[in-house]
């Protein structure tokens, strides 16, 4: 089946994924390609719906809304042949951003009309996929804060006043670190597996990660003082942490990861596990609508 279901959260970015859905249909619609649309209600709606696409026959899943909704269509459209496109409409979009999907809806309905497929790697941990960065330390205290704020910010906002309520009290683990690189053992900030470039709408924690390289980008920050996580922090939008250095940059296809005690691991902004555990690439898992160009 050529035509497209579109799974659409109706609280993402503020109540625009809907809107923004229904508007994706009505386009398609006008170009001459079928479209249905399907709204989630609750967490996991978006896999539900989308192993029900697969199940009546579509082959072509567009997901609107953050990076948290596309986190489990991706996950449940993961190694199969069902191509998945994304509508950027939520707090983050940083799986849009490093596909390079334009944010207006026109363009977007061009892409998925007259655009090229292709096969993008995915990670994997806890058994789940994901399809940006997984975390765990600083980062994933970050984003356990901003999972759980109910503040008035969004997207970068909320995350650096994540960030600020974060180092009021946090202690860095020690961990052991076993990949492609060798062994790295000791306290660190954080640590951050990257299959793309950013997080946290638009944060470059693994500036030179590449989402078809069939590897992971790996940036580990050893314990700095509060003041030089501030310093830090604001080089991560545009991926000049990496010349500092407590800042280690490696790449492999997996990392195993141990800790004195349980550490969470965030992956597309979602807890995933609890550390121990074994993140790893998955190469080509997921087939991705891009644009025409390059």
């Amino acid at each position: 089946m050529d035509e497209w279901m579109v799974i659409a959260n109706p609280v993402s970015g503020r109540g625009r994924g809907e809107r923004v859905g229904t508007s994706v249909v009505r386009l398609l619609s006008a170009r001459g390609v079928s479209a249905e649309l399907a709204l989630t209600r609750a967490s996991g709606d978006g896999a539900q719906l989308a192993e029900q696409a697969l199940e009546n026959g579509f082959r072509r899943v567009a997901v609107c809304g953050g990076d948290g909704t596309v986190h489990e269509v991706i996950g449940a459209l993961a190694e199969s042949d069902a191509i998945v496109g994304i509508v950027p409409c939520g707090r983050g979009n940083d799986l849009a951003r490093a596909l390079g999907v334009p944010k207006d809806e026109a363009q977007v309905v061009d892409m998925l009309v007259g655009g090229r497929t292709r096969r993008m790697d995915l990670g994997k941990v806890g058994g789940r996929y994901f399809g940006t960065v997984a975390c765990l330390g600083f980062d994933s205290a970050v984003a356990r804060a901003t999972y759980e704020g109910g503040g008035p910010f969004r997207g970068t906002a909320a995350y650096v006043l994540a960030v600020l309520k974060t180092l009021v009290t946090y202690r860095s683990p020690r961990v052991r670190l076993v990949g492609d690189f060798g062994v790295f053992e000791g306290p660190v900030l954080l640590a951050a597996s990257g299959n793309t470039r950013s997080y946290g709408g638009g944060m470059h924690i693994t500036p030179q990660a590449v989402w078809d390289d069939g590897l992971l980008d790996i940036c580990i920050v050893r314990p700095i003082s509060r003041l030089t996580v501030l310093r830090l922090f604001l080089r991560v939008f545009s991926g000049s942490h990496v010349r500092y250095s407590p800042v280690r940059i490696e790449r492999t296809r997996s990392l195993s990861i141990e800790s004195e005690a349980p550490l969470w691991i965030y992956a597309d902004g979602e807890p995933i596990c609890q550390t121990p555990a074994t993140i790893e690439v998955v190469p080509g898992a997921l087939r991705v609508q891009v644009g025409g160009e390059g």
